[in-house]
């Protein structure tokens, strides 16, 4: 499940409408043009090979909703650079996702902040997007199989002992940067 991609975590601040955040920062770099990595993240039709297909209004001013994980408003969108996104689960305070994509020599670079006014999230969100930008990353060099993923997927993922022993590597870092302050 390696991605392949060298992973850089940071943590910033940030004001959302929920009030002062802390928030995750993801940075990976793509073998592929900005354009390739803005529709693999923004076109319905692409997202549903590599993570949940969004559904609603799909335009800045519109909202999404994932099904058995999160919904929200799309808050800002600015082709191919820029997509803000309020991010809210059900029972959690409402968080934002904020992708910024820009050109580093003949790829891309993505970079990915979730902010939000809990603590608790911070290390199950760096988390979550990681994999996910694993995916990403799978799906742009072509090394992800079959079609688009199931809507019931969430429900009946069922993670193999590589991906668990992955995902408490990536807790454990992320726990670490969370708890020190940086």
């Amino acid at each position: 499940m390696a991605s392949g991609q060298a992973t850089e975590r940071a943590l910033g601040r940030r004001t959302i409408p929920a009030g002062e955040a802390r928030s995750i920062i993801i940075r990976q770099r793509y073998d592929a043009p900005v354009d390739e990595v803005w529709s693999a993240c923004t076109d319905p039709n692409r997202i549903n090979r590599w993570f949940i297909e969004p559904k609603g209004d799909l335009r800045e001013g519109g909202n999404f909703a994932l099904q058995g994980n999160a919904s929200g408003d799309i808050l800002r969108c600015e082709p191919p650079r820029r997509l803000t996104i309020s991010w809210v689960y059900e029972g959690k305070p409402d968080s934002e996702v904020e992708l910024r994509l820009s050109e580093e020599g003949d790829g891309t670079l993505l970079e990915l902040e979730h902010a939000t006014t809990s603590e608790q999230m911070l290390v199950e969100v760096g988390v979550g997007w990681e994999m996910a930008l694993d995916f990403l990353g799978m799906f742009i060099r072509g090394d992800l199989p079959g079609g688009p993923v199931p809507e019931d997927a969430a429900e009946e993922f069922e993670p193999s002992p590589e991906m668990m022993r992955i995902s408490q590597e990536r807790g454990e870092a992320w726990a670490a940067l969370v708890h020190s302050g940086s």
